[in-house]
Order: structure tokens, then sequence, then C-alpha cells
């Protein structure tokens, strides 16, 4: 499992002028694409750069006026690899998206298990804060819960939601990660 025709549609971009873009054969492409072949290092390399690229375009478009350039526009190969989200793919994705969605923020936020939202991690700072830089995506093949050790090991399931407010949200976890979960709605 990858992120890789999650990142393709995020960025608009097919597999073909991802291809030409980063010299890479589609047929090796769509492989990887349908998890059935690893590519090099170097080759998750150039994924990664190009679509930081597309992504730092796509947050440009929208974001003319509205909000600061982050310096560097970087995804990581552990967003790519479904592996993880770092503070760098996080500020990327809030670049792409946010522009676009009048006033709604790019958010992750903490359930209990009857689904009743508790709290919404939704800036940098926050993010690094709750996750140490780094939400875990998939570990082992499984999406791993939050574990809150500062506060009684007290267990939530989360959701990258596109967030307005508490009663006001959208999970969008399924389509920035490829972890297919239930989603939770508002």
């Amino acid at each position: 499992m990858n992120n890789f025709r999650i990142l393709q549609q995020l960025s608009q971009q097919s597999i073909e002028q991802v291809g030409a873009a980063t010299g890479l054969q589609i047929s090796d492409l769509q492989a990887f694409a349908d998890g059935q072949k690893e590519l090099a290092i170097a080759d998750l390399e150039r994924l990664c750069l190009y679509f930081s690229h597309c992504l730092d375009q796509l947050g440009r478009s929208h974001q003319a006026n509205l909000s600061k350039h982050p310096i560097h526009i970087r995804l990581t190969t552990d967003y790519l690899l479904n592996l993880g989200i770092s503070l760098s793919d996080w500020i990327s994705l809030q670049w792409a998206l946010e522009g676009n969605w009048a006033g709604e923020k790019l958010a992750v936020g903490f359930f209990t298990a009857d689904q009743t939202l508790v709290k919404v991690v939704e800036n940098s700072a926050d993010f690094t804060k709750a996750f140490a830089g780094y939400l875990i995506l998939a570990l082992e093949g499984e999406f791993t819960p939050y574990i809150d050790e500062i506060h009684d090991n007290v267990h939530y399931d989360w959701r990258i939601l596109r967030y307005r407010s508490q009663s006001n949200f959208q999970d969008i976890t399924n389509e920035l990660a490829n972890t297919p979960l239930k989603e939770i709605e508002a």
C-alpha cells in the first residue's frame, strides 16, 4: 500500500505526466501504484520531489494572497509509502489544499469510542506537540490509534479532517492516506 494514486489525484497529474517528468517507466509506475513493484530510493525521491513541486504549484494558484508561502515544500518518502506524515508533509498538504477550501482547515481530530470529537490539531505547532512532528499512518499494515501517554494512556481514534468547527467537519482520511477506515461524520 502506498499513496501514489492519492498524490496523483491531489496534484491532478496523469501517470503519463508523472512518467515524463520523472523519467520513470509508466509500466513501473503502474506496478508501484498497484503494490506489485518496489522502487529504488532514488526513484522514490524523484517522485517525492515531483509531487512536492506539483503541490507547491497547486498552493500557489489558490493561496496567492491568503497565506505566506512556506519556504520548502517537501513531501517525504514516508508519506509516499503510506508510513506516516511528517511536519513537512503536513505543511505541504495544508499549503496545497486549504486555499481552495474557503476557510476550512486541514486538521487531525481525536475521537472517543462513541465517535465524539474531543480534540483538534489544526496548526503546525499543535501537530508537533501532539505527534512529535510525525503522525504514524500505518504500522505493519494496521491503522494505529493515538495513545495519549501524558494523560493516563487514553486511547483515541483519530481522523484527518477538513475542519470548520466541532460540529462541521468532513473525514478525509481515506482521501489523504491509503488506510481504508470507516468514515466518521459530524
